[in-house]
């Protein structure tokens, strides 16, 4: 009753924030730079502001010659000092609540969650539920629970009164009245630690819900959809059509993850297509939130984090060229660097970027600053292994649960290098030889360095592709203590450690798609 009621003010609300975006697309540059002096006027008197002059600080080029880009594990010593109790090391006070990241790129990272930087996750929450607000209308999606697949709601204490927990478990604690009302699955299946045991019992009490909005990472939702349609249909293999479980299930919001492996995969579970908002909410930040229906991230500006982005070619560099939104390039792949009221200064984000309009500041993410596969120096980007597999799939009907990719090294049995694409399918391609062709294909006309290593078979062999059984991935994760909603699969890496372990949780029943080519494909 409470969340009905609130449905007219949201939909006020939502076109004045349509209003707002507007405003801050034409003055983002201004925006920025207001946010970058708040940030160093707020910490101007913490150990890390007094170190490196924040005082003196007038202009973006001032901070930037006092402040060097660093890495987490840069700031993992200030942070830990932070964490045990001590005040004002990277930002005013003592910051009582910490996030524990996947840590995808650098190992596990413990970061900071103070008041100011919360009150950025917040907007971001509300701008994404804003914008599902703008496509169905708040009454409608106010009219039944909304089902966040999050974290655990539970915490561990850390250092002196600290608190240590999934981000999303503090967004779900903090969530308003109004919206806690319509939230599901509750506080008490939230707190479930073991993430097996919370996704079914989530699933049992979805499947007697009459949802209104569907939120998680792609790969997870998928997951829970399976366990749905199980607990509906007593355990049937088939694909029953979800959308009349519910008929009212209009929105859904995604991120984490490329969706694009996904997107037929939660179509055919759901029977129709939802409305899709994604999102791009770092454990360091609320980078972006999809605010046109046409799609694309929009680089939210106003949420009081400063950005700088460097070019991918200076990663590694004393001194990388640093932009901002005033001078960045559209179609050129940036490393994100990130300034934040949790006292993270100039901090290399691990995700890399290319911006595809201007007004509004639209981007799409490409990949990770250290995941790539990288065999004989083609360096094969995440987003072009991603775009590969989905048009493998779609051209071979297809589905892939999850996949990875990593690099084949020459041998005694073949001197030559390639690639091995370690792939769970839902659905094995109509036609395997095709799939691994177009895969080749398409990788070849994605990066000029993978077509010259192929061209006429000399540097590299055409792709491997090994089939891995149902629940690879699933068994992995479990076994190396990242199960749950907050962990990722990498995509591409530059070594054989994932692979190899895959290939041992799957054991004999990892099976080659096609057997190995007697002759290679050529390209001119």
């Amino acid at each position: 009753m409470i969340a009905r009621r609130m449905a007219p003010l949201l939909d006020w609300y939502a076109v004045r924030r349509r209003r707002a975006l507007e405003r801050v697309s034409r003055d983002a540059v201004q925006i920025q730079e207001r946010a970058l002096l708040t940030l160093v006027g707020a910490a101007r008197d913490t150990e890390f502001g007094l170190a490196h002059g924040f005082a003196s600080i007038r202009s973006i080029a001032d901070y930037q010659a006092c402040v060097p880009v660093r890495e987490y594990r840069d700031v993992a010593p200030l942070l830990c000092r932070a964490m045990r109790g001590e005040c004002s090391i990277v930002w005013p006070g003592r910051t009582r609540d910490w996030v524990e990241t996947s840590g995808t790129t650098a190992g596990p990272k413990i970061i900071p969650v103070t008041p100011e930087a919360f009150s950025s996750y917040q907007k971001g929450g509300w701008d994404a539920f804003l914008m599902g607000v703008e496509r169905v209308g708040a009454r409608h999606l106010m009219g039944g629970p909304m089902l966040l697949m999050g974290g655990s709601t539970a915490f561990r204490p850390v250092g002196e009164g600290g608190q240590i927990g999934d981000l999303s478990g503090f967004i779900v604690r903090r969530l308003p009245p109004g919206i806690r009302a319509s939230y599901s699955p509750g506080p008490e299946l939230s707190a479930i630690p073991d993430w097996g045991t919370r996704i079914d019992a989530v699933a049992a009490l979805a499947s007697q819900q009459d949802l209104r909005l569907l939120a998680g990472l792609p790969s997870w939702l998928v997951d829970l959809l399976e366990r749905v349609a199980r607990a509906r249909h007593t355990g049937k293999r088939a694909v029953p059509d979800l959308g009349q479980c519910w008929p009212n299930l209009r929105v859904l919001i995604h991120g984490g993850v490329a969706f694009a492996p996904y997107a037929s995969v939660l179509d055919e579970w759901i029977g129709r297509r939802l409305e899709r908002i994604e999102v791009y909410p770092a454990s360091e930040g609320f980078v972006g939130v999809q605010t046109e229906a046409s799609g694309g991230l929009t680089l939210m500006v106003d949420y009081g984090i400063f950005y700088e982005f460097i070019p991918v070619e200076d990663l590694g560099r004393a001194k990388p060229r640093r932009h901002t939104v005033a001078d960045m390039e559209l179609g050129r792949s940036y490393a994100v660097v990130v300034s934040t009221p949790a006292g993270l200064w100039s901090y290399l984000l691990g995700d890399t970027v290319r911006f595809t309009k201007r007004d509004p500041l639209r981007l799409s993410i490409s990949g990770r600053t250290r995941h790539y596969v990288n065999a004989c120096g083609e360096n094969v980007t995440v987003d072009e292994v991603e775009r590969a597999l989905v048009g493998a799939c779609r051209r071979t009907e297809a589905e892939a649960v999850e996949f990875t990719v990593a690099p084949r090294f020459p041998s005694a049995g073949e001197p030559r290098s390639g690639h091995e694409w370690l792939v769970e399918f839902r659905v094995c391609p109509s036609e395997p030889d095709d799939f691994v062709r177009i895969l080749d294909e398409m990788l070849v006309s994605l990066n000029g360095d993978y077509r010259t290593r192929r061209s006429g078979d000399v540097g590299m062999v055409p792709p491997r592709v090994t089939a891995l059984p149902p629940g690879t991935f699933h068994r992995w994760m479990r076994d190396v203590g990242k199960l749950g909603d907050q962990h990722k699969v990498p995509r591409a890496m530059s070594d054989r450690t994932l692979a190899e372990a895959l290939l041992a949780v799957a054991g004999e029943q990892a099976k080659p798609l096609v057997p190995s080519p007697p002759g290679a494909f050529a390209y001119s």
